[in-house]
């Protein structure tokens, strides 16, 4: 038998479980049995199924946060940056494409308790945070319109990066890159500063 050197080990074996079996479907006999070890044994690590799936889940949303963060500290130009901001979130949604909404709709899971809530919020704060910051670079350099609210603009970006997670699988001409590529196209149009915009008002709220 293979002996569980931390809690990491459980959560990546978890993960490649939900992957192929789907959450409703694993078992923890499963999960043990990607490890090597005897089910009780995971039980020193993790309380439930349900706990293994926060754990995965917040993993996974963590790696694209960071990702967006590191985005937000390059030295690209406004445009570049929200691109690769949507792209990241494209393939966020593809690689996950059942866990992640979660993130943007289960805000009132009960299954959490009262810290692991606050947790998921600053975590999600950073993340609202990283693209406000794409946005505020953006007007700094004149790229971006002063008069939009960033919130608001946020929001619907999300709204809209996210929304494939409820489509059909990606078919031919649908790839994570082509998706946000014409995303972009279609945000940028609606963001980007000219000479309609000067002067049309004061910008939105932070």
């Amino acid at each position: 038998m293979t002996k569980i050197r931390s809690r990491q080990q459980v959560v990546d074996a978890a993960a490649r479980v939900f992957a192929e079996k789907g959450y409703d479907n694993a078992r923890i006999e499963d999960i043990a049995k990607e490890l090597g070890v005897l089910q009780g044994s995971l039980y020193y690590h993790v309380s439930s199924k349900a706990a293994l799936l926060r754990l995965v889940t917040r993993q996974q949303f963590t790696e694209v946060v960071v990702r967006l963060e590191k985005v937000v500290a390059g030295r690209a130009a406004p445009r570049e940056k929200l691109k690769k901001a949507i792209r990241a979130q494209q393939r966020y949604v593809d690689q996950h494409r059942t866990a992640s909404p979660r993130w943007f709709t289960d805000t009132h899971d009960p299954r959490r308790t009262e810290i692991e809530a606050e947790e998921d919020a600053r975590l999600f704060a950073r993340y609202r945070e990283a693209w406000k910051s794409i946005l505020r670079d953006g007007v700094a350099a004149g790229d971006v319109s002063p008069a939009i609210d960033p919130t608001v603009t946020v929001l619907t970006l999300l709204g809209m990066c996210i929304s494939p997670a409820a489509w059909p699988p990606p078919g031919p001409g649908r790839s994570p890159g082509t998706m946000a590529a014409l995303q972009l196209d279609i945000v940028w149009s609606g963001l980007a500063a000219g000479p309609a915009s000067a002067g049309a008002g004061e910008p939105g709220p932070s």
